[in-house]
């Protein structure tokens, strides 16, 4: 396919690459791993005057022990992330999420704040111009109407992030920098609930680090998928056990990820707890699976991962 024309420049510092946005008037897109960013702009989902690129900033990647939290750079790679020893002994949730994540060629391009800051998807948007111009511009795409759901007057495109769900269940949070300032959110704050536009970000923000709390957890991560790399997961279930208290995260269907906090007993507890995620859950046929099948396989998977994280902590 191809592209239309846009201007690349390298940043080598924040600063910086906030000064190129501002020069081209918010006409800007920032390129990290970008393996979400260029199909994206192959298919015309994105035609920015310039791309600019951030992996000349080192600070964005590198992983930090910072005493009571671990920073992980936005630009950490995948491969490398799952391979670092503190994830790997503390945060045994994001490593299984980080190792699902579509192949070892990808992950070693992509990044952390890539996989975060992906664009919702859906079978009726991820497609080339030509085929939207003549399926009809969705909500997503400016248009009036969803083509996944007849008569619908809001978007259904899924968030489709392995390590958000997993990073949910860790409490993570993030650092973020734009033209207003620094400011630092909860992870869950991050998102519009809005599946046409779902992330609540200020123009030119940019995703500096990730800080997870340091302390060790128990915890895995299940995906629902058609084949056994590259997918997107067209449902990701993610547990985590921290201090004793568990933390249950859906994602893959939706503008967002949901997490619920499991009482004690923690496996008496689950089901209460999915009837209180899956009031926020509505699949559409909009994937490659049917609605109802991925709904179904929400207790299945969740009672799988929840399941094999306290036979390990017996």
């Amino acid at each position: 396919m191809i592209t239309t024309r846009f201007e690349y420049r390298k940043a080598e510092s924040l600063e910086q690459a906030l000064e190129i946005y501002e020069e081209f008037q918010g006409n800007a897109t920032y390129l990290s791993g970008g393996t979400d960013l260029l199909p994206r702009v192959k298919l015309g989902l994105e035609k920015p005057r310039v791309v600019i690129d951030l992996k000349g900033i080192p600070s964005l990647s590198q992983v930090e022990d910072q005493g009571q939290w671990v920073r992980v750079g936005s630009l950490v790679r995948l491969f490398d992330l799952k391979q670092n020893s503190l994830v790997k002994e503390l945060f045994p949730a994001l490593q299984a999420s980080l190792e699902a994540t579509s192949c070892e060629t990808l992950q070693m391009k992509g990044t952390i704040g890539g996989n975060l800051l992906q664009n919702t998807r859906c079978l009726f948007y991820n497609q080339s111009e030509f085929w939207r111009k003549s399926k009809g511009f969705c909500i997503k795409m400016g248009g009036e109407k969803c083509n996944a759901v007849p008569g619908a007057k809001r978007c259904f495109a899924n968030y489709c992030s392995d390590n958000a769900v997993s990073l949910h269940t860790l409490s993570a949070e993030l650092e973020l920098l734009g033209p207003k300032g620094q400011r630092r959110i909860k992870l869950e704050q991050l998102y519009s609930n809005k599946s046409g536009k779902p992330f609540k970000l200020e123009p030119g923000e940019i995703l500096a680090s990730i800080l997870i709390p340091k302390t060790k957890t128990l915890g895995d991560y299940e995906k629902l998928r058609v084949r056994g790399a590259i997918d997107y997961p067209l449902l990701g279930v993610a547990f985590s056990l921290v201090n004793g208290s568990g933390k249950l995260a859906i994602g893959g269907i939706g503008a967002r990820p949901n997490a619920v906090e499991l009482a004690h007993p923690i496996k008496d507890s689950l089901g209460e707890a999915l009837n209180e995620v899956q009031k926020n859950i509505n699949p559409v046929n909009n994937t490659v699976l049917d609605r109802d099948y991925r709904k179904r396989m929400i207790p299945v998977l969740a009672s799988r991962v929840l399941n094999k994280v306290l036979e390990r902590a017996n």
